[in-house]
């Protein structure tokens, strides 16, 4: 798989066979693994998500109490 990257309006990519996402305090949130042709990824708040981080070689575990995603428009720069 292909990662696209953006930090400081720099784009960045690069291949990935896994990609682990993480909060500012070090908390992963997100995580997607490549198996063959196929890419599967789940979310913290999914069964499936302990297991899938630690097929990526990480072994942290992640506690979800309440998730409050903002509104996209809070989320999106417009100039």
């Amino acid at each position: 798989m292909r990662v696209k990257l953006q930090h400081n309006l720099q784009p960045h990519e690069q291949k990935a066979h896994s990609i682990v996402i993480e909060d500012d305090a070090g908390n992963p949130i997100f995580v997607a693994l490549q198996l063959d042709e196929s890419i599967v990824y789940a979310d913290a708040r999914e069964p499936d998500f302990h297991a899938m981080l630690r097929a990526a070689g990480v072994d942290k575990t992640v506690a979800v109490t309440e998730v409050r995603p903002k509104p996209m428009q809070n989320l999106l720069w417009t100039p």
